[in-house]
């Protein structure tokens, strides 16, 4: 039986922005890659962009789920990270808009026992109370949205599953994670729903990015 920790209390100054919330820039700050996240606020042009050309491939600009360049080069091939992940804003031809779509299918029920007693560490607080605890697993469906960047046109709608629970999982592991926080005033089943790998958000876009 894998083990829970029960954790009273609230983390206090934490702000989290939601969908739909966006940056605003001075006119005068130098134009980067960031910039295309407007895209996936209100669809339009963009002077900056690339054309997209005739010929692949065609470089992406990737908003939602996609840390390439500082977390995860190695997903892709010598050269690649200018065509999944480019620095210039002037060579991207496609902005990739990744929302989620909805729950998606059961992945499996993982089983906890919850332990109590005073937590060590910056948490800090008592402990909850000892029993048997569950977190189902469940795969998110994701909607990738793809435009034109010159134009804002878009281009394609591509739909995919994600089945990623831990920072650090393995693909073909268990998904339950050794052991979860959770909430002393939490009931004791919980959901959890799965975030991309980014090989899940590149197969979905490869059949207009590189092919």
């Amino acid at each position: 039986m894998r083990r829970l920790t029960i954790v009273a209390g609230v983390l206090a100054g934490v702000v989290v922005l939601g969908g739909g919330a966006f940056a605003l820039f001075h006119d005068d700050e130098p134009f980067t890659v960031s910039r295309y996240r407007a895209m996936c606020d209100k669809p339009h042009g963009f002077k900056q962009a690339a054309a997209r050309s005739a010929t692949q491939p065609h470089p992406v600009f990737v908003y939602g789920y996609w840390n390439v360049r500082e977390d995860h080069p190695e997903a892709f091939g010598a050269g690649a990270l200018d065509v999944w992940d480019p620095a210039d804003p002037a060579k991207v031809q496609l902005v990739a808009c990744v929302d989620t779509a909805g729950r998606g299918a059961f992945v499996k029920r993982c089983d906890y026992t919850a332990q109590s007693g005073p937590i060590d560490g910056p948490l800090g607080g008592p402990g909850g109370p000892t029993g048997n605890y569950s977190v189902d697993l469940y795969k998110t469906e994701f909607r990738v949205t793809l435009y034109a960047a010159r134009t804002g046109a878009r281009v394609a709608t591509a739909r995919f599953s994600g089945d990623r629970f831990g920072a650090d999982e393995d693909e073909n592991g268990d998904p339950c994670s050794p052991a979860t926080v959770v909430h002393a005033n939490d009931p004791r089943g919980s959901v959890r729903e799965g975030t991309p790998y980014i090989r899940q958000i590149r197969d979905a876009l490869t059949p207009y990015v590189t092919h």
